[in-house]
């Protein structure tokens, strides 16, 4: 039976929904992906969704959409002459950032760096977007000044790339949270496909738990990391040495985030910036 696929725009509240579908439906498959302009005020709101399935499935799946409030699609054929495999390695090549070979496809990781692997997936992290980079190098310039994490919060850990780069570069426990559930089991999984499940404890939450992390990772969003800033700040332990990496935030958001975490007593030590979007390491 002949292939279709539709790709579509919709909000972020439908992701479990949607998911939810291919459980019901083993034979549709579902790509989730970020809303396409950063700089849009759907960014926050809204992801981009791909579904495949078998011709005949179209009707019943339509009628699932629609019975989530969501308008049917445009389908098109999918081109079944096309190696998918190939074409998914292609555009997902492994990535390097500092000592960290991030793979999506089962590469082999070259001697001397760090792998990271994260099974193609619907969570955010899949280790290219600049926020990432800029979090994984905040945290490298750290270790650079001697710094020896115990004890880590992700908090909006998504695939759990941050988690695991902590994890196994210096052996430390680290707790995941995220809001979306489906994210926290697909974190878990990757966790155990990294060889570190027993350093990585995924939950599901939506403020920071703990207070006492030396280590706090944060690459939410804008509006998030503002509201949240106090509880981010008091999850952190009471020592200088201690730190807190955001990222999720623009060139044009960074005054922002300086007067909201400046205020509240941390010092912004070091920042990067690529692709129009910024990281910040700060301390107490």
């Amino acid at each position: 039976m002949s292939l279709i696929t539709t790709t579509f725009i919709a909000p972020k509240t439908h992701a479990n929904g949607l998911l939810a579908l291919t459980d019901t439906y083993p034979e549709v498959a579902l790509d989730v992906g970020e809303y396409p302009d950063a700089h849009s005020a759907l960014y926050e709101t809204h992801f981009r969704y791909s579904l495949w399935l078998p011709e005949g499935m179209k009707a019943e799946v339509v009628a699932a959409l629609t019975a989530q409030g969501l308008a049917a699609p445009a389908f098109e054929a999918v081109d079944e002459t096309t190696d998918y495999v190939a074409l998914t390695r292609a555009n997902f090549p492994p990535l390097q950032v500092g000592p960290y070979y991030i793979t999506r496809n089962d590469e082999p990781v070259p001697a001397g760096l760090i792998g990271l692997a994260v099974a193609p997936n619907r969570a955010f992290g899949s280790g290219e977007h600049a926020t990432t980079e800029g979090c994984l190098l905040g945290y490298e310039h750290r270790l650079a000044q001697g710094a020896a994490f115990t004890h880590a919060l992700d908090f909006g850990a998504g695939s759990g790339i941050l988690a695991f780069a902590a994890a196994k570069r210096q052996g430390t426990p680290v707790l995941a949270i995220d809001i979306d559930a489906p994210s926290v089991e697909i974190c878990a999984e990757n966790a155990a496909l990294n060889g570190i499940g027993n350093l990585v404890i995924c939950e599901v939450g939506d403020t920071p738990t703990g207070t006492d992390y030396d280590l706090v990772f944060a690459n939410i969003l804008l509006h998030p990391l503002l509201e949240l800033a106090p509880q981010l700040v008091a999850s952190m332990a009471k020592t200088p040495e201690a730190t807190l990496i955001l990222s999720g935030f623009t060139t044009e958001q960074g005054p922002e985030i300086l007067a909201r975490y400046s205020a509240l007593g941390l010092r912004n030590t070091w920042q990067h910036q690529a692709r129009g979007w910024l990281a910040h390491v700060w301390q107490r």
